[in-house]
């Protein structure tokens, strides 16, 4: 939930009813309707209003639970539906709700529902508590005295805290080390003797060893050192199978994931002496040396005797300990006491092992899932054999033991930092143990050892937990690389706002998105520069190419630079993997030597060190700028402009110590833009720093006026410090409402285009101790708070302090409560986006990246005329995948034929606007640009499918571009759809803690009559864009919506049908 403004206790207000209605007017547009409304008379006053519970004996009454105690009626005094009361509730945890008339025959429970569940209440100390009952929402609210006032020096200085900053501010250079550089042909093979079978060398093959090693980059330090680079990732390194399958589906390690020995370099590479060489050389030099490691899986050295390969979930076959008894491994994970397993009879497949692994612990079969290969979907994610990779057992503790001494070898050894692989399929009890033995060992060691991860997604509340919830320093933000590369290729601007707003869900005390590496492409999705394209090159791709670098370097985070791409490398067949792999150095490999650069010329076979190229002049260029300029580096990013559609995407950089505002504005189109924004400096005059901008001054009121060249970036430098001001903060949200689970969000409004930083902090109502949250440093400062450890009920005093640029403070405070909502109002039914389109082409409509169901940018919205949901978004010429989701989220979504998750439906685009259709009851769902419309009523086979499950793929695919899905049909989330229509009132019961004479029968209500008449053929409106298959057939007398309309308004007591003859 967003918090949107404090309100006072609420009032007697007009009576919403959004949802009947919307329903309504659907029906009276799409069938012909007589409608009599009998007007509801007005409700009468109850005799009495009482606060009932298990806290009632501790204020004055003779026991719980007693609807006729004087002692806790609520009051109306000025007859306004508002009953109220204010009491000291001594410290503890209660159950709470209001009885009406002195007697159980109605009472109202959470969220205003008759006989509803108790209301819960913790309190960690005594606190004056104001109670408030609606009549008409029937809905309890909770207010204090006891919240903090306006800033106090002596009790809130320290809760103000400086923003975080993880790592040392790198700029890296992401190296595959078998095709940069061959400083020693003495180790090509390895050690090994024979053909490319055994030794795994050959040069003419791309997925095979080509030489490159260790001392070919430290040959090459000037090279890489003078692009800007601080420091140098090595892909993995460690000792590796040298060739793994046979015939066509033969290939070696050269890439470095098949790993055989974790404690020692590749042969291939020159093994340990050349790695602490570079070490050495790096450190001399101030630069620092990270290594790719992996914890979840060794190369293919166990068989399975069966001779299969498919997954076998554990629901099919569970794990049984050595004994015999079922276990669940999952719940087990990190015991003590976890249990031991028998290769025997402990797995659904009999491990054998194959080839030997070091350290020798890892060479115990029982230590692996013995599953299968992974359908990347549900428990196969952190379970299954990653493409016959042998997938360790995670969860067991010797595992965990294993990898916190291999690590911590490493280390001692000097390198500077961990990338850690597949961070997502591993489970989250390894990281939370193997995290703190590393964070503890950098402590003692190298206060400055930097840990980031890879999780391949797209969505920031996808990433953010393993940084918020482990010792995790960061993860490479895929969620940028998605966003960066769509505005480089053109799409909406607001695709980058969309992507930086959840930069928020990074912020905690100690870790922020200052920290992400930030990346164009690697070796797995495929180069920028194929990105843009597809693989089209020439002027205009070498422009977007440079843009999105730019947009890199001048953004937060710590920019990663792909090596190779310096030199306009593109890529071969479709971009990917093995084809974005080419050699630095002479390559022997025909297609590397054949493939066009971004510019559009020629490779060759020769070496590509080229320190003159375009790309590594600006690239070089924006490092320089970016290392003289603090605020371009670790300064804080401030949004100014954000263009609906392509054009100018604009913002500030300030570092907190100059607090000099650095204006920046990039442009994705391919003309000039000018734009007018209001800068953090009214008054000061902007100087250029990069682009040739003339100067300009803003006015009084900050505005200022930039030119921005087509596909070109432009920085400024304002002349004097950001304004400061009288500083102001207040809390969003509604007194009372609810936060739960481990993302709660928390946002203040401060004064507007005024620079500050915002601390936000929270503590148990009444108590001294704070929990710290975060530091924001933009104008919208928002945090996400982990709740999921406070019992439901808990009250919470909420605390923003937010400091301006002289130093001036101001606070605000709030109320909220752990899983219930207390504000006496409802949420709002509209704020959430409903149905939506994702799919590829979700960066294309202005998303943060691809396949969002939670994307405003891709919502459809309902036309009554029709009943048909509907949209329309300029789109450019490509091939795209797409589905229809309901509720923002993969829970229910549809694809191709209307089937529940359905494969993803496929269509082409010239270009320009292309229009989507949903309908809600047959779920069929397409669009005017060729994707198949609805020629008949879908076949009984459009029923929820099979492959129904949690998503383990990432939810943003490359670019538009046609290709594999990135959110597979077979990965959408759970299965069958909504009810038809929502009931008008919650069917729970009072709780059983309530008193046993609570009837549970529910108030009288008015009555209307609706008379329809239904002609055949007609076609309606739907009750939802969930609604149940069947709840209204596209032809046909109708019947069936006028049984789920009115059994949805009858059980609410709100209308009456009946139908005419």
């Amino acid at each position: 939930m967003r918090f949107q403004s404090l309100q006072p206790l609420p009032r007697r207000r007009s009576r919403r009813r959004p949802s009947l209605l919307a329903v309504l007017t659907a029906l009276a547009l799409a069938l012909p309707l007589t409608v009599q409304a009998v007007v509801p008379q007005a409700q009468a006053a109850p005799s009495a209003v009482t606060l009932v519970g298990s806290l009632q004996s501790e204020l004055g009454c003779a026991e719980d639970w007693d609807p006729a105690c004087a002692a806790t009626a609520m009051t109306d005094p000025d007859s306004d539906g508002l009953y109220t009361m204010t009491v000291l509730v001594p410290a503890g945890s209660w159950e709470i709700k209001v009885a009406l008339d002195g007697g159980w025959a109605v009472s109202y429970g959470a969220d205003g529902v008759q006989d509803g569940a108790n209301i819960p209440l913790r309190l960690a100390a005594d606190a004056e508590l104001t109670l408030s009952w609606d009549v008409e929402s029937h809905r309890l609210a909770v207010r204090s005295s006891a919240l903090s006032g306006d800033y106090d020096p002596a009790s809130d200085a320290a809760l103000v805290a400086d923003p975080a900053r993880e790592g040392t501010d790198e700029t890296f250079y992401f190296v595959l080390t078998d095709r940069f550089a061959n400083g020693d042909p003495s180790n090509d093979s390895g050690g090994l003797v024979g053909g490319p079978e055994v030794t795994g060398l050959d040069p003419t093959d791309k997925g095979y060893y080509h030489g490159g090693d260790i001392a070919g980059i430290i040959e090459n330090l000037d090279y890489i050192q003078s692009l800007g680079t601080t420091a140098i990732w090595l892909t993995p390194s460690f000792t590796n199978r040298p060739v793994q399958g046979t015939g066509d589906n033969a290939s070696a390690g050269y890439h470095g994931y098949w790993i055989t020995d974790f404690t020692s370099i590749d042969p291939h590479l020159g093994g340990n002496e050349s790695l602490a060489a570079l070490r050495d050389a790096l450190h001399a030099r101030g630069m620092r040396l990270y290594l790719d490691i992996i914890t979840n899986h060794t190369a293919d050295l166990i068989d399975y005797a069966e001779g299969q390969y498919s997954y076998v979930d554990t629901a099919t076959v569970p794990y049984t300990d050595a004994a015999g008894q079922v276990v669940d491994i999952s719940a087990a994970a990190g015991s003590a006491d976890f249990p031991r397993l028998d290769p025997a009879t402990s797995f659904p497949y009999t491990p054998v092992r194959t080839g030997d692994v070091v350290p020798d612990v890892l060479n115990d079969v029982s230590l692996y899932h013995n599953r299968g290969d992974s359908t990347w979907t549900g428990e196969s994610v952190t379970m299954g054999d990653f493409v016959g990779l042998d997938d360790l057992m995670t969860e067991d503790p010797r595992v965990v033991a294993a990898f916190e001494d291999i690590y911590t070898a490493w280390m001692d050894f000097g390198v500077d930092g961990f990338r850690i692989d597949t961070v997502k399929h591993v489970n989250m009890e390894f990281w939370e143990s193997w995290t703190a033995t590393i964070d503890a060992h950098a402590a003692a060691t190298n206060p400055d050892f930097f840990t980031f991860g890879e999780v391949y997604d797209a969505d920031a509340r996808k990433l953010s937990p393993y940084v918020r919830s482990t010792g995790m320093d960061a993860t490479l933000d895929f969620a940028f690389q998605s966003a960066a590369v769509s505005f480089a290729r053109g799409y909406s601007a607001q695709g980058l706002s969309g992507m930086f707003a959840t930069d928020d869900y990074y912020t905690t005390p100690t870790t922020s998105a200052a920290g992400l590496p930030t990346f164009l492409g690697n070796h797995d999705m495929g180069r920028v520069g194929y990105l843009l394209a597809g693989g089209a090159v020439g002027p205009e791709t070498l422009r977007r190419d440079a843009l999105a670098h730019s947009l890199m370097f001048l953004t937060r985070g710590q920019p990663v630079v792909y090596y190779g791409d310096e030199q306009g490398f593109v890529g071969v067949g479709d971009g990917s993997d093995k084809n974005a792999r080419q050699d630095v150095f002479a390559t022997q490999v025909a297609e590397y030597a054949e493939q066009p650069l971004v510019d559009g010329t020629t490779a060759g076979s020769t070496d590509r060190y080229d320190t003159s190229s375009p790309l590594y002049q600006h690239i070089s260029g924006l490092a320089a700028l970016r290392a003289a300029h603090p605020a371009l580096s670790t300064g804080s990013q401030i949004e100014l402009y954000a263009e609906d559609g392509a054009g100018v995407y604009a913002f500030a950089r300030v570092d907190r110590h100059e607090k000099v505002e650095h204006l920046v504005a990039l442009n994705n189109a391919d003309e000039e833009r000018t734009v007018t924004l209001t800068t953090l400096t009214p008054g000061a005059t902007y100087s250029s720093l990069y682009g040739d901008h003339a100067p300009v001054t803003a006015d009084a009121q900050g505005e200022v006026t930039l030119t921005v060249p087509a596909l070109g970036a432009v920085v400024l430098v304002a002349d004097r410090t950001v304004a400061a001001g009288s500083p102001s903060v207040t809390l969003t949200g509604v007194e009372g409402a609810a936060l739960s689970g481990a993302s709660a969000e928390v946002a203040a409004t401060t004064t507007p285009h005024r620079w500050a930083e915002t601390s936000f902090s929270y503590r148990e109502l009444g108590t001294q101790e704070w929990t710290a949250l975060g530091t924001a440093e933009d104008t919208t400062p928002r945090v996400f708070a982990d709740v999921s450890g406070l019992p439901a009920g808990t009250v919470l005093e909420l605390r923003a302090v937010t400091t301006d640029a002289a130093g001036n403070r101001a606070a605000d405070s709030a109320l909220a409560v752990v899983g219930a909502n207390l504000s006496g109002t409802a949420p709002d039914p509209d704020a959430s986006v409903e149905v939506t389109v994702p799919g590829s082409h979700n960066a294309a409509m202005g998303c943060p990246g691809d396949w969002q169901p939670d994307c405003a940018a891709a919502a459809l919205s309902l036309d009554p005329a029709t009943g048909l949901y509907t949209g329309s978004f300029d789109l450019p010429a490509g091939t795209y995948e797409y589905k229809v989701a309901i509720g923002g989220s993969w829970e229910v979504n549809y694809g191709a034929d209307g089937v529940a998750d359905g494969p993803n439906i496929t269509y082409t685009t010239a270009g320009g606007t292309v229009t989507f259709f949903y309908d809600p009851v047959t779920h069929l769902v397409w669009n005017d640009a060729g994707s198949a419309g609805p020629s008949a009523e879908p076949s009984a086979t459009a029923a929820p499918s099979a492959t129904a499950g949690a998503t383990g793929t990432p939810t943003a695919a490359p670019s538009a571009s046609a290709g594999p899905s990135a959110e597979p049909s077979a990965t959408a989330g759970a299965t069958g759809s909504p009810t038809g229509v929502p009931t008008a009132g919650a069917t729970a019961a009072p709780s059983a803690s309530a008193d046993p004479g609570a009837t549970g029968v529910p108030t009288a209500a008015a009555t209307a009559t609706v008379v329809v008449s239904v002609r055949p053929g007609s076609v309606s409106a739907s009750s939802g864009p969930g609604a149940t298959r069947g709840g209204l057939a596209r032809t046909g007398p109708g019947t069936a919506l006028l049984l789920v309309v009115a059994a949805s308004l009858v059980a609410g007591g709100t209308i009456a049908l009946r139908r005419r003859a």
